[in-house]
């Protein structure tokens, strides 16, 4: 019953134009990029020599992509959370399973795994594309790996953020309330609270961020030390001027910022954001919605 259900709901999701629509920006907006970085070279490529220019495209493309697939939490999270979960509650579609006999718990669970299997399916498609697009333009494989590498591990966070608003949606049987604390979660609303809260003397001056209590920090932590933590543009973009009139002090705060690679470490901080932020907030919803009487 619980396959027919899994199966049912997502052959239906699957045709809703919301969710095709914002699939389909995401794909146009990789294209747009692949273009961009094709006919304009980069100030890296420049450099290059005109040997290397292929490699070089390829590099500012991977580079690039990641402005694509920082949409998905809005264009793909969204569409989702609306398609399993809106829907739900206005087709009464609950009361008809729970009345054929499915417990509310595994009402739950049916509804999270079809989050994961839309989330898997855009996932992949995104990634055969980036892979073309890569290809064309000259990516190393395993530039292109590493890509596909991070799609995934940064859909996970996708993945905490449902959970955690799949909680305040169980509690009030609201999909709005719901979907606002997702797109919070999406925008780091609460993160960026907290770290106003980070630069208080006395937690920054004992390296206490706050802000990484939240699954928005953790995932940061861990995807740092699972693929290494280079200085971004905004980095040496702050320290710009000091850098230019050869300041040691600039340098050592950027390289201070830099993570290596630390496959235990970036286990122990995946676990953490699997098992706090996404499995206790799906029991946690389970054992809510168990208890509450429905209100529609």
């Amino acid at each position: 019953m619980m396959t027919r259900i899994v199966t049912t709901d997502l052959r239906r999701a699957q045709k809703k134009t919301s969710f095709i629509v914002c699939m389909s920006i995401v794909v146009l907006l990789m294209i747009i990029i692949c273009v961009v970085a094709f006919i304009k070279p980069s100030s890296a490529e420049d450099l290059a020599t005109q040997t290397a220019e292929t490699s070089g495209k390829g590099l500012a493309f991977l580079n690039s992509i990641t402005i694509a697939f920082s949409m998905i939490p809005f264009l793909v999270g969204i569409p989702v959370f609306q398609t399993v979960f809106s829907d739900d509650f206005k087709s009464r579609t609950m009361q008809t399973a729970i009345g054929h006999g499915i417990s509310r718990r595994r009402l739950v669970l049916c509804r999270f795994y079809e989050v994961i299997a839309l989330l898997v399916e855009a996932c992949l498609i995104f990634s055969v594309i980036g892979i073309i697009m890569g290809v064309i333009m000259g990516a190393s494989a395993g530039g292109l790996a590493e890509m596909v590498a991070k799609l995934f591990f940064d859909t996970l966070l996708v993945v905490a953020n449902i959970a955690i608003a799949m909680l305040i949606l169980y509690m009030s049987q609201n999909p709005t309330g719901g979907l606002v604390m997702y797109i919070l979660m999406a925008a780091d609303a609460f993160r960026l609270l907290l770290a106003l809260a980070d630069m208080i003397p006395f937690l920054k001056d004992n390296g206490i961020k706050l802000s990484n209590i939240l699954p928005g920090g953790v995932h940061v932590i861990a995807r740092d030390y699972l693929f290494g933590h280079v200085p971004s543009l905004s980095d040496v973009t702050n320290v710009g001027e000091e850098l230019k009139e050869g300041s040691a002090e600039a340098l050592k705060r950027i390289l201070e910022g830099t993570v290596d690679v630390n496959y235990l470490k970036a286990f122990l901080y995946t676990a953490i954001l699997v098992g706090v932020f996404i499995i206790l907030p799906l029991v946690l919803s389970q054992v809510v919605f168990r208890k509450k009487e429905l209100e529609f």
